[in-house]
């Protein structure tokens, strides 16, 4: 295995030539990578969290790689896959991009579409992380509102004015100033505009995400 540097791309596959010419692929392009001989390594190491990308043999002795793809979807891991296969068929390809895998490359893989999809794998990495870690800041920011200051965000999101919100709520005008500012405050939102930006990424962090693992393996 080689040394981790930030994002990583985790190569899994059973031929040990193959696994070290990648890995040689990947250091020379600048870009960290690790080698795992099967799924279960993988597994074992607690891999399938770290921010990167994994290069995935399609077949392998024990667990194959549509059966990880399968489990790590099913456990709604997003982490970027790319399928290598010298065998790959359409069906197993179909199921791979249904259960999100950027690409599928037949062995022997060509080193420019080695790489390119491994920069694209990257790229979505690092935003899938960026919208995780905005939709964290965005619970905390309003998973602990009473449900009269939800029901005044709701309002506010609506755009609706405060004398508005005051008839709806009955309440004083002035009261609704002073909760609209303790909720502005509460959610560090700037102003209206980036109050209702946050609000739509915590409604779709709490929606129940439609289910990855769908394809069968």
């Amino acid at each position: 295995m080689s040394k981790e540097h930030g994002p990583t791309v985790y190569i899994i596959d059973d031929d040990p030539g193959l696994r070290k010419s990648l890995l040689m692929l990947l250091e020379s392009s600048a870009i960290a990578a690790v080698a795992f001989a099967s799924a279960e390594e993988f597994l074992a190491e607690g891999k399938a969290t770290d921010l990167g990308c994994i290069v995935l043999d399609l077949r392998m002795p024990g667990m194959g790689g549509l059966e990880l793809l399968h489990e790590l979807r099913k456990n709604q891991n997003d982490i970027p896959v790319i399928l290598i296969s010298a065998h790959a068929d359409v069906p197993d390809a179909v199921r791979g991009m249904k259960l999100g895998a950027i690409d599928v490359l037949q062995k022997p893989v060509e080193s420019a579409a080695l790489i390119e999809a491994v920069r694209r794998s990257l790229a979505l990495a690092d935003s899938l992380h960026a919208q995780r870690a905005e939709s964290q800041s965005a619970r905390q920011r309003f998973e602990h509102l009473t449900a009269r200051e939800m029901e005044l965000l709701n309002y506010i999101v609506e755009g609706q004015s405060n004398k508005q919100i005051a008839i709806k709520m009955h309440i004083s005008v002035k009261t609704v100033a002073n909760h609209r500012a303790s909720l502005m405050s509460k959610s560090g939102a700037a102003n209206a505009a980036d109050l209702a930006r946050l609000y739509t990424i915590f409604n779709n962090y709490k929606k129940t995400q439609p289910p990855l693992a769908s394809a069968k393996v």
